[in-house]
């Protein structure tokens, strides 16, 4: 009987064999798949930007811009900052710029006339209207303009902007013109 077994064992044996050899048949080699083929791809140079347009801005308005009216508190000459009754400036800034536009310029020449609101005499009108003048005279003349190049002139309240009879058109007609001569 063992040897039975062993027969058995063999013949089992060589069974297993024999069927794991014939269900492993050799496979076939797979092909390679191909490499990817590099493409170059050709980057277009972004494209300009659109030049920004700006409107054109004309001599005489530029100027406008630069020697705009400065504005003054209710019976006062001094240069500070405005924010009240609609009027927001900031009065050393609009000097400086005048500052450098003369500085450039050195042709140039204007006249200042200080202007004040409706309210007092006549002759107190005219004597702060010329304070006013000449604080912006001496204002660009402590920033380097020859004071030859700067008149002064007071017109009390003989040329308001606004003719109204309120705070704000009061407020609008305390100021100083600037003329180019």
């Amino acid at each position: 009987m063992k040897k039975t077994y062993l027969s058995l064992a063999a013949i089992v044996s060589a069974s297993f064999l024999a069927y794991s050899c014939s269900c492993t048949t050799p496979k076939k080699p797979v092909a390679e798949a191909p490499a990817p083929v590099k493409q170059e791809v050709q980057q277009q140079a972004p494209a300009a930007p659109a030049p920004v347009t700006t409107p054109e801005v004309s001599e005489e308005e530029r100027l406008k811009e630069i020697f705009q009216r400065i504005h003054f508190n209710f019976d006062k000459y001094n240069l500070t900052h405005i924010d009240k009754w609609g009027i927001n400036q900031d009065v050393p800034k609009v000097l400086d710029g005048i500052a450098d536009y003369m500085a450039k310029h050195p042709n140039i020449k204007i006249k200042i006339e200080g202007n004040c609101d409706e309210r007092g005499t006549e002759a107190y009108n005219l004597a702060l209207g010329q304070k006013r003048a000449d604080a912006a005279k001496n204002y660009l003349v402590m920033h380097g303009i020859s004071p030859d190049r700067i008149e002064t002139l007071s017109n009390g309240k003989l040329k308001p902007v606004d003719p109204a009879h309120n705070e704000y058109a009061w407020a609008k007609n305390r100021n100083d013109q600037f003329v180019i001569l």
